[in-house]
């Protein structure tokens, strides 16, 4: 423990600091002291107390003796100061009333040099305490002087007991009170005496002017400043980490301890008051346990509030909670699921609290649309339980929390926005220096810090507005500003490279948030005199150039961001189109074909947009689409057969010379028909022998309709026209002669003998085997090749464009991609800002109408074919008609239509055989 300090040494320490100043002493605060602080009325009823006190709370037996011996010499109890205390004057300051019923335990008597102060006369010191400490004179002035630094801000040694350098010079070695706790102590709050520091200092100097302390008008420019901070801690740490307590408090009596000061004259120290148990103010406390400072609407949010107790019993206390929106509206259970938690679990109400615990009280409700302000009030009026200091019973955690954050969004269609904000709302950050003494020599240097929590949200980040501290001032401000990119990839989805998210809701967004976090420190230098005293004896004043340093305010911004992703849809609603073939029956010479054209896949893409930092677009992007889309169109084919020249138009001349008996050859220029009267009740009578030759003309268009990446012929167009050419046929079962003499059919296929005939078996003619009686070519096929005239091609293009202008898509284009009415999804667009376009450079898609007009034609040479002069009587036909059609040449699309059914009859006559030529040569 600490060796006594001569009072010239002590002069030493004070000179040094122009700081140190004389513990006082306080009284109990009325209606604060514990229950069980009955106060002695004699000294000696005050010393027993205070030594049951000592062996009671420490288990130290008659620790305060009449006398002591100290440095081998004794001194007896200063019994006349407890005495002062137990009858005070009865003039006395607030202050000095305090200190009336608790008592300084000194021994020997004044010492010091002799001051003058207020017309009074006193030494330096009283005495000592029961270790060799000088104690300071109640009411001594500070009488060398005071720099202007409050006692909270002293460089102090934490752990001195342990600090070589400090137990070298004062010979200190860790006491038995040096990091004390003892939780069965009820007064010990926490089981430390940090509290009864506080309360000490708190009653001697907390809020008191400079001025009071005053001597000689020493440095009068600080008067009027407070000399310590109510309830102020050091810089870093409790008052439990620096001070070496010499003597330890009890319910009257005054502990006492020792700082260690760190400066640049080396280590000092300063005396340190412990109030007595009966001067801590009993006090309940309320503080922000947990206070969210912001949330989006629709989160839960909880907060805190901690009530600590110095009462040395349990009370019971009320309270009060109220939560309010922005427009004073009370939040309740029903609306925003406002509920109650904790030590009490109703918006108010009461609860009880120990000085062992703290209460804790839960508010949790879900964020409105709006500010939300929590108010909470313990112990209103100070009653339940008796309480003097309310300025700690009622918080508010207006106007810092709770803010409403609304997420920024990202819309479906942009990739990124510029986002610029200020820290702080716009408000300045601050660090404010306080020159300690003296005058300031240098400028302010620092910096304020601003941390990018989020990089992989904020990018690109930049500060603005945050300069480098280098200016001469006191009060230094930055107001600075945030420049960053929020990206869409940084959120799961980047469509730009191929990398689609599908979410299951696209109207819910992927959230994310980021925090940016500032802070910081300044510093300036300042000069100041100090007196140095040397061991001779001889004082000179010294420069002395030491550093004020001052944080800035610290926080963070939350930011959120809210991307809506819509890539498409993988499957649109079909378009319907037909498969089928109308009036497919064999008497219809018309048909009407109907396909879903072959598909074609294309790559789309979608326009999308980045943000500026003032909410306008900039910098349009064609974006690939997730899903190829698929052009398909109805086709169509239209196909008419008729009888350009019928066989009775081809036979009509000489039928008609027939019936008028006309034998002039050059009218029977295709056949020979009997002009017999009674043979005339026969359309087409003939008699056998004569030339019948095959004649009729027929012609077919076809016009089709299909859908081709190419604008050339389509090879679908031409094998429609083959088929339906090869589908033609020409047939008879007249009996026919060849120039062998042979009896044959048209088909020149001979015919078996039947009777003194032969039978009768038909024949074709067909664009596949046109060759008739004798091999002699009996039809003829007229197309384009004949006539490029016969065919005829219209080329649409199927317009595309990944142009924003939608008048640049072709309506059947609007079908197949998402995004438009057509294809009715319109939804997409006003929905999801989403609408497909087909990507430039892929092929274009044409409309090809072709049409084709063919001509068979029916022994255009009118080569004279004769029938068989021994072909029997009888009713023979010709006829022209077309053949089932199969659609599958080709392999084309069409196919899938299956079998054009055929005509059975386009054109047909009856012939009537009725006798020979030879029955002419015999008339």
């Amino acid at each position: 423990m600490k060796t006594s300090v001569k009072w010239v040494g002590l002069f030493l320490a004070l000179i040094l600091l122009m700081e140190m100043f004389p513990l006082r002493l306080v009284e109990a605060a009325e209606g604060t002291e514990p229950a069980d602080s009955t106060r002695p009325a004699t000294v000696d009823e005050a010393l027993k107390r205070i030594n049951q006190d000592m062996q009671e709370f420490y288990g130290l037996q008659n620790y305060y003796p009449n006398s002591v011996t100290i440095n081998n010499e004794t001194r007896t109890l200063r019994r006349d100061l407890i005495q002062k205390h137990l009858n005070p004057p009865s003039e006395q300051t607030e202050r000095e009333k305090l200190k009336n019923n608790t008592f300084q335990i000194v021994y020997g008597g004044d010492h010091g040099r002799t001051l003058n102060h207020k017309g009074k006369e006193m030494k330096e010191y009283s005495g000592y305490t029961k270790n060799g400490h000088s104690v300071p004179t109640e009411g001594v002035p500070w009488y060398q002087g005071w720099s202007g630094r409050k006692i909270q801000n002293f460089n102090l040694i934490p752990d001195p007991w342990l600090n070589q350098e400090v137990r070298d010079k004062y010979g200190i070695a860790k006491s038995d009170f040096d990091e004390y706790k003892n939780t069965k102590i009820k007064y010990l709050i926490g089981g430390t005496f940090e509290q009864l520091i506080i309360q000490g200092l708190n009653t001697e100097y907390a809020g008191v002017p400079y001025s009071e302390f005053m001597y000689n008008n020493q440095n009068s420019d600080y008067g009027d400043q407070s000399v310590y901070t109510k309830n102020a801690k050091p810089k870093s740490g409790n008052w439990i980490d620096y001070v070496h307590v010499l003597q330890p408090p009890t319910m009257f009596s005054w502990g006492f301890g020792t700082v260690y000061i760190d400066s640049n004259v080396g280590v000092t120290y300063l005396d340190i008051p412990i109030a007595p148990f009966a001067l801590l103010e009993s006090d309940l406390a309320a503080t922000f346990d947990k206070l969210p400072e912001e949330a989006v609407a629709g989160e839960q949010v909880q907060a805190a509030v901690r009530v600590n107790s110095t009462f040395t019993d349990p009370v019971t206390t009320n309270y009060s909670w109220t939560l309010t929106k922005k427009d004073g509206t009370r939040l309740t259970a029903q609306a925003d699921n406002l509920a109650f938690s904790g030590h009490a679990n109703a918006e108010s109400g009461s609860f009880s609290v120990s000085n062992a615990k703290s209460a804790v009280l839960y508010a949790t409700f879900t964020m409105p649309d709006s500010d939300v302000r929590i108010q909470f009030k313990v112990n209103e009026d100070g009653k339940a339980p008796k309480e003097k200091n309310l300025d700690n019973n009622a918080l508010d955690s207006n106007p810092l929390a709770v803010k409403l954050v609304k997420p920024e969004p990202l819309p479906y269609d942009v990739l990124s926005t510029k986002v610029k904000f200020p820290l702080r709302d716009g408000n300045p950050i601050t660090a404010i220096l306080t020159l300690p003494e003296g005058k300031w020599v240098s400028n302010a240097t620092g910096q304020l810090n601003v941390n990018n929590n989020a990089p992989d949200l904020f990018r690109d980040f930049k500060v603005e507005g945050n300069p480098r501290v280098n200016e001469a001032r006191e009060v230094i401000e930055r107001y600075p500003v945030v420049n960053a990119i929020i990206k869409r990839e940084d959120f799961g989805d980047d469509p730009l490279n191929r990398k689609w998210k599908n979410p299951e809701n696209p109207k819910v967004p992927i959230r994310k948030s980021g925090t940016v976090s500032y802070g910081g420190s300044v510093k300036r230098d300042y000069e100041y005199q100090k007196l140095v005293c040397s061991k001779g004896g001889g004082c000179s004043w010294v420069t002395v150039r030491e550093t004020a340093h001052a944080d800035f305010n610290s926080g963070e911004n939350r930011k959120i961001y809210d991307v809506y992703v819509y890539n498409g849809t993988k499957e649109l609603g079909k378009h319907t189109y037909e498969n089928k073939i109308e009036n497919n029956t064999p008497d219809s010479k018309t048909k009407k074909l109907f396909w879903e054209n072959e598909p074609y896949t294309y790559d789309v893409i979608r326009w999308m947009k980045h943000i500026d930092e003032n909410g306008q677009p900039y910098n349009w992007t064609a974006v690939p689409g997730q899903y190829e889309r698929t052009f398909t169109q109805q086709a169509s084919a239209d196909i008419a057969w008729k009888s350009e020249s019928p066989m009775a138009e081809q036979y009509q001349k000489a039928r008609q010379a027939a019936k008028d008996k006309t034998n002039k050859k050059s009218l029977y220029d295709k056949a020979v028909f009997a002009t017999d009267r009674q043979l005339q009740k026969y359309a087409y009578p003939v008699k056998s022998g004569y030339y019948f030759n095959p004649a009729g003309s027929y012609t077919f268009t076809v016009k089709t309709v299909m859908y081709k990446q190419s604008p050339d012929d389509t090879k679908d167009h031409k094998d429609m026209v083959d088929t339906l050419i090869d589908s033609f046929r020409y047939e008879t079962n007249l009996i026919y002669i060849n120039s062998k003499k042979k009896a044959v059919n048209i088909a020149n296929e001979p015919l078996a003998a039947k009777g003194g005939g032969f039978k009768a078996a038909a024949g074709q003619l067909t664009a596949g085997q046109p060759k008739g009686v004798d091999g002699k070519t009996l039809l003829n096929v007229l197309d384009r090749e004949d006539d490029e005239s016969r065919y005829k091609k219209d080329v649409e293009e199927i317009f595309y464009s990944q142009d924003q202008d939608e008048s640049k898509t072709h309506e059947y284009w609007k079908r197949v991609l998402e995004g438009y009415s057509e294809s009715s999804t319109q939804g997409s667009k006003e929905n999801y800002q989403y609408r497909e376009y087909v990507a430039d450079k892929q092929k274009k898609m044409y409309k090809i109408t072709e049409t084709t007009t063919v001509t068979i034609e029916i022994n255009p040479d009118n080569i004279p074919v004769y029938t068989h002069a021994n072909m029997q009587n009888g009713k023979y036909y010709v006829k022209a008609w077309i053949n089932d059609a199969p659609l599958s040449r080709g392999g084309h699309t069409y196919k899938k239509l299956g079998t054009l059914q055929g005509i059975d009859v386009l054109d047909n006559i009856e012939v009537t055989v009725v006798g020979s030529m030879f029955d002419d040569l015999n008339d």
